[in-house]
């Protein structure tokens, strides 16, 4: 019996925290979208897909915005500031330097390097400061938007 009761404690918890990632991402990509959407962007995003318009855009925008979440949680889990990801206001600060490091990443390497497969050709590195904004403000959210959710979200 206590066997089972730890096991279901275990498994429990497991899916609380993928789920708390999840919203987190969800919600730093409602925020990215809003700024996108503020700078007319949003439907560029389908452009990652070779599909533009509004809708695509929004469903690149809102997966790529968990698997992001993921990857935030992953890092931070892996190096010395796994503690500093329970604390809503730490979160801030390191959602931010995620975002800023995305962008650097993400947007400013790795995308030329996309679209040219896809057949454009913007300039290397892409430094696109609407993107910057945006990546700033998912991980302003995204880091006090995990702890939060983890300590409310139960399964």
């Amino acid at each position: 019996m206590s066997g089972e009761l730890v096991q279901r404690r275990f498994v429990d918890r497991g899916v609380g925290r993928l789920a708390a990632v999840a919203i987190a991402g969800l919600a730093g990509g409602t925020g990215f979208g809003v700024v996108l959407y503020a700078v007319g962007l949003l439907e560029s995003v389908g452009f990652l897909v070779d599909r533009p318009g509004l809708l695509p855009g929004l469903s690149v925008l809102l997966v790529a915005s968990a698997i992001g979440a993921f990857a935030y949680r992953i890092l931070g889990a892996l190096g010395p500031l796994g503690e500093d990801l329970t604390d809503p206001i730490t979160g801030i600060t390191l959602g931010a330097c995620f975002g800023l490091v995305a962008w650097l990443l993400g947007v400013a390497l790795l995308l030329p390097l996309w679209l040219g497969l896809l057949g454009w050709t913007p300039p290397f590195p892409y430094l696109h400061w609407e993107s910057l904004a945006g990546l700033l403000v998912y991980g302003a959210l995204v880091g006090p938007a995990y702890p939060l959710a983890e300590r409310y979200v139960r399964f």
